[in-house]
Parts: C-alpha cells; structure tokens; sequence
C-alpha cells in the first residue's frame, strides 16, 4: 500500500465520522508518521515551530482513535494500515455510507469496572439498548491494561473492589498524561458526603449511587460526553488559530529577511488624504528596509510611520510625489531614473513604483556604472 492509498483511506473514515477534512498540516504529520520522519521535519517544511507540530500531532492522533476504537500513534500508525486493523469494515469491502451508517448506532465508547457481575450485565444491557458500544471488566488491573490499549469515552468505576479499589484506579489514571481527559464516573452503593468528597479530590467528575436509575446513569453519561466533545472542538480551535498565528509570524520572520538582505530600497506606503475633499496630501511609511534608509540618510525609526514622504521624495525628484499620486489614483505603473549626489559622488538609480491598496511600493535599485 502506498501512502497516497493510506491517506485517502484515512481521509474517507475520518470525513464519514466526523464530516471534517484533514488540513495540510495534518497530512504532512501522517506521511511523517508513515515514512518513519521526525516532527522536525515537518516544522521545517511548513515553517512551523516543532512544539506546534507535536500538539497537532497529539490531536490528530486522539481523533483517529476515538473514531477507529483503538490507540493510534505515530509508531503504530503504519502497521495498522497495511494490516487493515485501523478500518475493519472498510477493508472488508463495505462501502462508505455502509461505515457511516454502523458508527452512527455508536453514541460513545464507555468502559464499566466492577467485581460484581450483576452490575456489569444491568449496566452493560442498560447502555447497549441506548447505542452505547460498552466493554466491562471486573477488576483494577485489568481496567488499566484494557484504558492503556483502547481509551473509552468514558469510565464508571466502582469504587468497593478487592486488590484495587476506584480511587487507586483513578489516581493511576490521573497521573497517566494519554489517560488523565477521560472522566470518571465513580459507581458506589455508599452514599456519604465523605466518599463523594474524595471521589472528585481523586479526579472524579460525577458520582452515582447504586441501585442504578436508568434514567439518572444515561444522562450523567451523555452530560460528560457532550463536555468531552465541547473540549474536544475547543482544542481545534485553538490549534486552528495557533497554526494561523504561527504561519502569520513566519510569514512575517520571511518577509522582514528578504527586505532587510535585499540590495534594492524597498518601501510601501499608504496614503494620507485629505478629510475634507479626499485628495492625497502625503504618504505614510508603512515598511521600509535598510537599503532606502540609507538612501535617503535617514534612520529607520524617522521614517517608518510618519508622513514625511513628500519632503523625502522632494530630495530625488521635485515632480516624484505628484507622479506617485497618480500611480495610486489611477493604477499605472511607474518607471524612473533618477541620480543622487552622495558625498560629491553622482549615483544613477532605477526606481519602480506600483499600486498597493490606497498606497504604492517603491522599488529602487542603483545602476551599474
């Protein structure tokens, strides 16, 4: 299999479940993680820090999981695919609509611990007739080695266990960095202030007291799912944005080193009008690099943000200012030459000038003698 066949596999499961597409970033995370690359080497290609790639990373691979029901990772995520473990039913021949349609009798993936087994089949008949996919263990041990392989949506734990009771189960959970978002609903036929309060000190978020009511077990269920999924969303914002953000500094980091390596004067500026009749009285220095700085003589800090475009083209050419308000007015380009004196030594320059939204870039280049 190739990683284009991959891709467009993982791509179909994850837009039949979640009706959202991979952004780029994404896509070059998998083909890392297929490829057998570093995260390194992803930053460097999109011109991403590494931290922002790995929390991308961490993300993408909890989505991948929770719609396939089982731990993906970057060091795993290859072998999956080309042993068709990560798509069971696509790779049995199912069409797509097919896999939409068995998922969507899945409202989420719960995991019950409790040594009696009464409970087990009451809850587990309970939450299966409502759409759950439920898995059950009678035992500490077994709920962690079962959490580490395949993270459920959701945990009720009980607390009263021989060996390993709820709240170590809990705490090994909360001190496990992949496990420690998955809430707990702790599963108690005490019903004292003392155990509730230690419940939630352990990292409980809800409590329920036996005999179970269906009604009351269903609904604390769907509440902590529908928290997980608003969490879930919150974090593909924030990495959304993060990526907009960090994009837009690198933009920024790129374009300030070709301005300040650039041997050409490069400016732009925006006009300044009047407020009364709109005609263009000055320009304001919006960028400027180095090069036109020291053509003009001037410090970067005196130019960038002030309106002294007019006093400064004067010194080049008496008739430059009104010809770049006719570059900004109507569109044309304009192309110049011009000299300067500089220390009793005459220089020859090339300028350009273009439209840049209600302003205009200078492009100035010194001629060859």
């Amino acid at each position: 299999m190739t990683f284009e066949e991959a891709l467009q596999l993982v791509e179909v499961i994850l837009e039949a479940k979640t009706g959202k597409q991979l952004a780029l970033p994404e896509k070059e995370i998998l083909k890392a993680a297929w490829e057998n690359e570093t995260y390194s080497s992803v930053a460097d290609s999109l011109y991403l820090s590494v931290g922002h790639i790995k929390d991308l990373a961490a993300l993408l691979w909890q989505r991948i999981s929770d719609v396939v029901g089982e731990k993906v990772t970057k060091n795993n995520f290859r072998n999956l695919v080309e042993e068709q473990n990560i798509v069971p039913t696509l790779a049995s021949g199912k069409t797509e609509e097919s896999y939409q349609n068995q998922n969507s009798y899945s409202k989420g993936n719960i995991l019950i611990v409790d040594d009696l087994i009464e409970n087990l089949r009451i809850l587990t008949e309970m939450l299966t007739k409502q759409g759950y996919k439920v898995r059950s263990v009678t035992n500490g041990k077994m709920a962690l080695r079962t959490i580490s392989n395949n993270p459920p949506d959701v945990i009720l734990l009980d607390i009263k266990m021989p060996e390993m009771d709820g709240y170590q189960v809990c705490s090994t959970l909360k001190a496990d960095e992949e496990a420690l978002e998955i809430p707990v609903i702790f599963l108690s036929a005490l019903d004292e202030i003392g155990d509730k309060v230690k419940a939630f000190q352990v990292g409980g978020v809800d409590y329920i007291t036996k005999p179970f009511q269906s009604e009351e077990v269903l609904a604390r269920i769907q509440t902590q799912l529908t928290i997980q999924q608003q969490k879930h969303q919150l974090r593909q914002e924030i990495a959304r944005h993060q990526q907009t953000v960090e994009i837009l500094y690198q933009s920024r980091a790129l374009l300030a080193s070709v301005l300040n390596n650039s041997q050409d004067g490069i400016v732009a500026m925006q006009a300044v009008r009047n407020v009364t009749n709109g005609e263009i009285e000055d320009f304001r220095c919006l960028v400027v690099n180095p090069a036109i700085t020291k053509l003009f003589g001037k410090k970067r800090e005196d130019i960038t943000g002030k309106s002294v475009q007019k006093t400064l083209f004067s010194q080049i050419e008496p008739r430059l200012f009104d010809l770049l308000v006719q570059v900004v007015e109507t569109g044309e380009v304009l192309e110049q030459e011009f000299y300067l004196e500089n220390d009793d030594v005459q220089e020859w320059y090339y300028l350009i000038a273009v439209k840049l939204g209600d302003g205009c870039s200078v492009t100035v280049r010194q001629l060859q003698k």
